[in-house]
């Protein structure tokens, strides 16, 4: 039998209160599985994640794990980030009129 506490709480997040969940596959989504159990807190991360997104801070043409793998390649051979990006970009258009 609940407590007057457990129905207090429960009143009241029926009224202010709503739950998303989010599931994750361990093979196509380890990345996403590996940044977050890397973070104190899940919930505000994700939180901070969709407000940077709303406010226009965070770009959606070019997600932080591309920005790492581009880094990656281009300091592998000893290239500027953008001037990789132009070159892979232009190769690419070349290929695909």
């Amino acid at each position: 039998m609940a407590n007057k506490a457990t129905i207090r709480q429960a009143r009241y997040d029926s009224k202010h209160c709503r739950m998303y969940a989010l599931k994750l596959n361990c093979g196509t989504d380890a990345d996403i599985i590996e940044k977050l159990s890397t973070v104190p807190s899940m919930q505000g991360y994700i939180k901070q994640l969709i407000r940077q997104n709303i406010s226009g801070s965070v770009p959606v043409s070019m997600c932080d794990a591309a920005k790492e793998m581009l880094q990656e390649k281009a300091d592998e051979m000893g290239k500027d980030p953008c001037s990789l990006a132009k070159l892979i970009i232009s190769e690419w258009l070349i290929r695909n009129p």
